[in-house]
C-alpha cells in the first residue's frame, strides 16, 4: 500500500470513528506516525482528503448501465455489496450535508454524480416493471419509488442520529430493508418475503 493511500484509510478510520470537523490533518499524521509536513506532500488539506475518500466511495458503488440489476434478485445481492461499502464510509452519509457546507467543489460533484445515480436507480426501476418483478401503472408513483429508494439510501443513517439511535451495522441493514419496503406494495406476490 502506497503512503497515499495509507493516509486515506487511516483519515476514513478517524472520520469513522469520531467526524470529520474533530479529525485534522495533524491527527492523521499523528496515528500514523509520520510528520504533518508528510502528509501535507501528498495532500493539500482535509477537504482534498474528503474528496477523495467520496470519489473511492463512488466508484466502488457505482455500477454501468450495462450491470445494473435487472430483477428484484439481483438487486438483493447488489445491496449486500452496498451495505459495505456504506458501512465503510459512514461518515460521509452521517456528516453528508455538513460537509456540504464546507466544500462547494465536493458538493457540485456529489450534485452531479446524485443526478446521474438517480438515473441509474429509474433505469433498474423500469427493468423491474418491464420483467414483470413490480407493476407501477402511474408515473408518479414511479418517481415516488426512485425518489424513496434514493432518500433512504442517503438519509438513513442522520435519521437514526435524529431518533437517537447508534449507527451500527445492523442500521445500515434497515436502510436496505426500508428501500425493500417501499417496494413492496408493488411486488408480484412471488417475491413477497
Amino acid at each position: 500500500m502506497s503512503r497515499k493511500e495509507e493516509i486515506l484509510k487511516t483519515a476514513r478510520r478517524l472520520f469513522n470513528e469520531s467526524n470529520t470537523q474533530a479529525v485534522t490533518t495533524n491527527h492523521i499524521a499523528k496515528a500514523m506516525a509520520i510528520s504533518p509536513g508528510n502528509l501535507h506532500y501528498h495532500y493539500k488539506n482535509r477537504e482534498e482528503i474528503i474528496r477523495l475518500l467520496y470519489r473511492q466511495m463512488r466508484e466502488e458503488m457505482t455500477l454501468s448501465i450495462t450491470e445494473l440489476p435487472q430483477t428484484l434478485e439481483e438487486l438483493r445481492e447488489h445491496q449486500k455489496l452496498l451495505i459495505g461499502i456504506q458501512w465503510e464510509y459512514r461518515f460521509f452519509f452521517r456528516e453528508m450535508l455538513f460537509l456540504f457546507s464546507r466544500d462547494a467543489i465536493l458538493e457540485k460533484q456529489y450534485i452531479a454524480d446524485n443526478l446521474a445515480h438517480r438515473k441509474r436507480i429509474g433505469i433498474t426501476v423500469h427493468s423491474f416493471v418491464d420483467n414483470g418483478d413490480l407493476e407501477v401503472l402511474d408515473e408518479n408513483i414511479f418517481e415516488y419509488i426512485v425518489d424513496s429508494i434514493l432518500m433512504s439510501w442517503q438519509f438513513y443513517t442522520s435519521y437514526m442520529q435524529t431518533l437517537g439511535r447508534p449507527l451500527s451495522m445492523k442500521s445500515v441493514e434497515e436502510a436496505v430493508q426500508y428501500i425493500n419496503n417501499a417496494m413492496l406494495p408493488f411486488q408480484k406476490k412471488k417475491y413477497h418475503q
